[in-house]
């Protein structure tokens, strides 16, 4: 049925040619963000207009409430983990810990992005609510950002040929609406090894988290994302253990609270065996994002068939290009079989704008009108009405 109803699908619409969209330095201008003394946004993301995929967001991201486990998720031995920070009311407990970390950073003379202020109770999360730790643990990702966009930002054009490997990129979305990114490991050129500009490859995922974070995302809604990692062909001498331990570092270090679980899939027996030891002492919170997945079939439970390749147990045909990111629309229900629906409007990215798009902490001195409100781009009213 997948098959048929993508046959079915409209074709993607044309787009005119655009000046690339840069995250421009002076998005925002105001001495504070989020309570923290703040300088303005560095350019991280430059896309041209032709390589934003027309369904990076779905429409019915409008009308989508997340449910609590989305929000908060809760563990068997009573700790918890929030996992939606912006725009959405916090705890007592969060907004105590949160001024904390404000003073702190005062009394340390730190200042920040915005976008790495708006990160402040990820930091927190990550911290165990130690404030103190978790402004070293902001600073520090204040400093990456600093030192590795300092050149300019990362941009479509640079990261295109690299794109057509298929070793990282988007593909899907769950039943909560969080897109996969994919990885294939194996894909990753020798060339590259023996070149030693493995680099190349942290730049691309680099690229995919920065687009994720512009063009993936409504604060308060969806600010998760999955990660399917696909071992296939590879046993335990062949995994490359620095490229995805530098997946890891980058992911856990500079894009923290982001990555909602972990799919590992087609792994060996010796490597599963081992895998299965090594999980056996992982804290709760590993354990929920970490899925060695015995059966590719699984993914099912977590989306809708066309939104997964066949050989990750989806209907979808595996696929030969990667970017612009290939995208089908809904329906996300898991386990849906009806394939991508042909009425589906695109450029739903488009009505937020770059400040739209990073968010804000829950402020208890304005309304809840005003800590819920989106800042929208000026073709929202056009996308909107559709």
């Amino acid at each position: 049925a997948g098959a048929g109803a993508a046959a079915d699908l409209k074709p993607l619409p044309r787009r005119r040619e655009r000046p690339s969209r840069t995250l421009p330095a002076s998005m925002i201008e105001a001495c504070t963000a989020n309570g923290f003394k703040a300088i303005p946004e560095i350019p991280s993301l430059a896309c041209s207009e032709d390589s934003i995929a027309p369904y990076s967001l779905p429409g019915e991201v409008w009308g989508f409430t997340p449910p609590p486990e989305a929000i908060v998720t809760k563990f068997k031995n009573g700790d918890t983990e929030r996992k939606i920070h912006l725009n959405i009311e916090l705890s007592e407990s969060e907004l105590d810990r949160l001024a904390q970390m404000r003073q702190e950073a005062k009394a340390v003379g730190a200042e920040f992005y915005p976008s790495v202020a708006a990160m402040a109770t990820r930091f927190l999360s990550r911290a165990r609510m130690d404030p103190k730790k978790a402004v070293k643990l902001m600073r520090a990702t204040q400093d990456w950002r600093s030192e590795y966009f300092k050149k300019g930002p990362v941009s479509s054009a640079e990261v295109t040929e690299d794109m057509k490997y298929g070793i990282v990129y988007f593909t899907g979305r769950d039943s909560n609406l969080r897109p996969a990114i994919v990885i294939r490991a194996a894909r990753i050129p020798q060339q590259w090894y023996q070149e030693k500009c493995v680099d190349r490859f942290i730049r691309l995922l680099i690229f995919c988290m920065e687009y994720f974070t512009r063009y993936m995302v409504v604060p308060g809604k969806i600010e998760n994302l999955s990660v399917i990692v696909d071992m296939q062909g590879l046993g335990i001498a062949q995994v490359p253990l620095g490229p995805l331990g530098e997946v890891y570092s980058v992911m856990s270090h500079h894009y923290i609270g982001r990555v909602y679980k972990f799919y590992v899939c087609n792994v060996s027996y010796v490597l599963g065996s081992i895998a299965g030891m090594a999980k056996s002492i992982l804290t709760d919170r590993q354990k929920q994002k970490l899925n060695m997945l015995s059966n590719v079939s699984e993914l099912r439970k977590d989306f809708a068939l066309h939104q997964l390749e066949e050989d990750f147990g989806g209907s979808r045909t595996v696929l030969t290009e990667f970017f612009p990111f290939p995208f089908y629309p809904g329906p996300y229900t898991a386990g849906c079989a009806t394939g991508p629906c042909s009425g589906a409007v695109p450029d739903a990215h488009d009505v937020l704008s770059a400040a739209g798009a990073i968010g804000k902490l829950w402020n208890p001195r304005r309304s809840a009108a005003d800590n819920t409100r989106l800042e929208y781009g000026p073709r929202a009213a056009v996308v909107l009405e559709r």
